[in-house]
């Protein structure tokens, strides 16, 4: 796994097609013990890819990471007050979450994407995190709202580059956009470069870095077929939320460290929408249909229960007003 260093921000990514040539960063919590220092010292890539594409595959964090990420949340999980304590383990309370919107445009002002699309967007994620899109799929405390759509025209920004390529956009146009606190989600929407259909910052790294980055294209509608159903955000958002791939860790315990989704080899049944695979020895077939998967859209419909609770910890750790 190549490991490379930007600015501390916490990134994952997702792969279109084509050759990778570098990948976004993905660090931990600003958490004060030792476990989210490492994490933050020690930063790795993800890639989301299409079958067939010539670059190396990546986990979204390596297992070491994922373990110091995972102590600095019971860690932090341990510093909260009694009530606060019973607050989470209830997680009853539903949360709202505010988006801001900012849609990239060259100078021109074309290129950007309509305020429809993005309605139609907003009801993926909520159907998604409602556990609405299949019988089987958990409903979780989140549910999202624009809170306001803003339009930039800016060339340079539109053409959002990797990361790693070229950090440049990744930090001066979120600097200079980024709104609300570390509660509301900022989504960027903007003909991302580089193969890329989207990456989103881990909670605690800097607020004026917070946030996912999509393809304009993944949108529903969009041209990034078979990537084009909305989906794309819904995995972002899981990341933001500090959910890892269901092929994290591969078949190594504990995996993503969810107990109800069956380990899975890190190969290229991930990208497979085959129900019957069963790539490790652990009881359970491949969650090929999670959210957190790399199948196409088409095939990606539920969150389990066990990541709703992830989630809803991790929200209460670390991104609660």
């Amino acid at each position: 796994m190549r490991r490379v260093l930007l600015a501390g921000v916490a990134v994952t990514a997702l792969f279109a097609t084509g050759p990778a040539t570098g990948a976004p960063v993905s660090a931990g919590h600003s958490a004060g013990d030792s476990a989210g220092r490492a994490c933050q010292d020690a930063v790795s890539t993800s890639a989301r890819m299409m079958e067939g594409a010539a670059a190396a595959d990546h986990n979204s964090v390596s297992p070491e990471q994922a373990e110091a990420m995972n102590r600095a949340l019971q860690a932090r999980l341990r510093e909260m007050s009694p009530a606060e304590q019973e607050a989470a383990r209830r997680g009853a309370a539903p949360v709202r979450v505010d988006v801001f919107w900012h849609v990239l445009t060259r100078n021109d002002g074309s290129g950007g994407v309509s305020g429809p699309r993005i309605k139609r967007q907003l009801r993926v994620l909520n159907q998604g995190y409602a556990g609405e899109t299949a019988r089987s799929a958990a409903s979780t405390r989140f549910s999202f709202r624009t809170k306001r759509i803003v339009r930039t025209a800016n060339t340079d920004w539109y053409n959002w580059s990797d990361p790693d390529v070229d950090p440049s956009d990744d930090r001066a146009a979120k600097r200079a956009l980024h709104r609300g606190n570390k509660a509301d989600l900022n989504v960027y929407v903007a003909n991302l470069r580089d193969d890329l259909l989207g990456y989103a910052t881990f909670p605690g790294g800097p607020l004026a870095l917070d946030g996912v980055v999509i393809l304009n294209a993944s949108l529903p509608g969009g041209a990034a077929a078979p990537y084009n159903q909305g989906d794309t955000l819904t995995h972002e958002v899981g990341h933001w939320l500090e959910l890892y791939h269901t092929f994290q860790g591969g078949c190594r315990k504990p995996g993503d460290y969810v107990s109800d989704t069956p380990q899975q080899r890190a190969g290229p049944n991930i990208y497979k929408c085959d129900t019957t695979l069963d790539t490790c020895a652990a009881s359970g077939r491949d969650p090929v249909r999670n959210f957190m998967n790399y199948a196409a859209d088409a095939c990606m419909n539920a969150f389990t229960r066990g990541q709703a609770t992830r989630a809803s910890q991790v929200w209460d750790a670390y991104r609660a007003p």
